[in-house]
């Protein structure tokens, strides 16, 4: 397994809150092996949990940014409120994967990724998902949900996004590499009603487009 997901379940093992890797990783975690560098360590989280999230990782001296839109971000304190649907930016000191300029909006910087791929576990977003009872919301389209037992899945005690979720995600960008890459790795080997959850779910968000 790789050392970057043993050291992100140590570092949230007494975490007050719910969370499953998602993106490439989970892509990884699903089938037990590394398919291909990533270039960050994207988390799936429930609105419920932002407070408890924000505190944690401030507490961890870590660095917390609330993502605002059009390449801006801002700085979050521990008696800032984070607000609802803004996912998080969380990195440690001297972490060369992000830089900061200036913004003409007061209290908001522009900010760019490197994705030149991790090699040591400073950066962490937090994707917040929509949730309803028991069941994941599909944050593009509240018609496509998922049970949470079926959603999340574990390997070796690490929590992870499923694959098909994990690929209806990675749909939207259809030419990435990445996107192209995980696909072609993850889809084969998914189970057949994964498949037709995937492909009934793929049908309402892309109706014009063909399967894959």
């Amino acid at each position: 397994m790789h050392p970057l997901l043993l050291e992100t379940k140590e570092l949230l093992s007494a975490a007050p809150f719910d969370w499953a890797v998602c993106g490439g990783f989970a892509i990884d975690l699903f089938l037990g092996r590394e398919t291909r560098p990533h270039g960050d360590m994207d988390l799936c989280a429930f609105e419920k949990d932002r407070p408890a999230i924000q505190r944690f990782m401030l507490e961890k001296s870590w660095n917390v940014y609330e993502f605002r839109g059009m390449g801006k971000v801002r700085s979050l304190e521990k008696s800032s409120v984070s607000e609802t649907g803004r996912n998080l930016m969380c990195f440690l000191p001297g972490c060369d994967l992000v830089q900061f300029y200036p913004c003409e909006e007061e209290g908001l910087l522009y900010h760019q990724f490197f994705p030149n791929g991790m090699t040591e576990l400073n950066y962490l977003e937090f994707l917040f998902t929509p949730t309803d009872g028991n069941a994941l919301v599909f944050s593009q389209s509240p018609a496509i949900h998922r049970e949470l037992d079926q959603a999340i899945l574990r390997r070796d005690g690490i929590p992870y996004l499923a694959p098909e979720l994990a690929l209806l995600h990675k749909a939207r960008d259809p030419e990435r590499p990445e996107s192209v890459a995980d696909f072609q790795a993850a889809f084969p080997k998914l189970e057949p009603e994964q498949k037709r959850w995937y492909l009934d779910s793929f049908r309402r968000l892309y109706p014009d487009r063909p399967n894959v």
